[in-house]
């Protein structure tokens, strides 16, 4: 009898918390679920990928342009735009993203503004820099690799990485209301 009632104990408790520990993915599925239907009714295409690279980057900054950085961790809020010379949208981009910066910059916010030139050469690069001067911190790809490892199928395109995890992307020419937008999704995570 005592044997009964110790098995039936542990049937209840292991069903009971298999239970309890089996609902809780589902919870969390839920809820990031809920989280890209908001980022795909924003216009952001959600991507959820964590963030693996060790690159070499130039600074592209007007006068040297050759100090080497290696971009590898990506802590805290990072929007990062990716460019090319030749690019109309990026051009016309090219304002609304110096706005932001202002504004990053006025209100203190922890954001990092990245803007990476893919698909140039150097030289291009530093022209684009000079004649339309950012005033965020630009980068080069000095192995043209960087495209590869955001799955980057054109240019412009913005993708929100917090803490080295790919968020979501936007494609096309951006602006400061989709990149506000951009960070109030982000906060989600």
């Amino acid at each position: 009898m005592r044997l009964i009632f110790r098995l039936s104990y542990l049937l209840f408790f292991s069903f009971f918390f298999l239970n309890v520990s089996a609902q809780e993915p589902i919870e969390i599925k839920k809820k990031e679920m809920a989280n890209i239907s908001s980022i795909r009714e924003a216009g952001f295409i959600p991507i959820m990928k964590e963030l693996q690279i060790s690159q070499e980057m130039t600074i592209i900054d007007g006068e040297k342009n050759s100090e080497i950085i290696t971009l590898d961790k990506m802590k805290g809020l990072n929007i990062v735009n990716f460019w090319a010379s030749w690019c109309g949208p990026c051009i016309e981009e090219i304002s609304e993203l110096n706005k932001f910066q202002e504004m990053i910059l006025t209100k203190n916010l922890e954001v990092q503004l990245l803007g990476i030139n893919i698909f140039d050469k150097k030289k291009e690069a530093v022209n684009f820099y000079l004649k339309y001067k950012p005033f965020f911190k630009i980068l080069f790809d000095n192995k043209n690799t960087i495209s590869v490892k955001f799955s980057i199928m054109g240019v412009p395109e913005t993708y929100f990485v917090k803490d080295n995890k790919i968020l979501f992307k936007y494609m096309g020419k951006i602006n400061q209301d989709i990149l506000e937008r951009g960070i109030n999704e982000s906060l989600k995570y």
